[in-house]
């Protein structure tokens, strides 16, 4: 069966686009993945549309999506440890890391300084304010 770990989610189409697509698209449908061919995209419009992460990746260290980092530890270079992420919400213009307290941090490039997949460990720099 195929899981979400499996999958790299696309994002909503709202219109076709000339994009070289693998043979077959992934739709959520009852909590399970359906497949579609690639051709049927213009019937999938308003939906998330997802690929399988075996056809995304171009070579051997893979590729690194935000759903990816579930389960990762966020450090913040001045005040430690943060927390641990629970999930990710791409939904909005903003990713959010939610982390295992309930807490909410934005995943964005300017507060990332480092990714350690080893570790498992997201080292970031938060504003003050947050």
């Amino acid at each position: 069966m195929i899981t979400e770990k499996d999958l790299i989610s696309l994002g909503v189409f709202k219109r076709t686009h000339n994009r070289d697509l693998p043979p077959f698209v992934f739709v959520r449908r009852d909590g399970l993945f359906v497949p579609f061919r690639s051709e049927e995209i213009a019937s999938l419009m308003g939906e998330e549309i997802w690929v399988l992460r075996s056809d995304m990746q171009e070579d051997e260290d893979g590729l690194l999506t935000w759903q990816d980092l579930t389960g990762y530890s966020i450090e913040d270079e001045d005040t430690g440890t943060v927390g641990v992420i629970a999930a990710i919400d791409e939904s909005t213009i903003n990713t959010l890391a939610t982390l295992e307290d309930g807490r909410m941090l934005p995943l964005h490039e300017d507060f990332i300084t480092d990714i350690d997949t080893e570790a498992q460990v997201v080292h970031v720099r938060l504003p003050f304010a947050l």
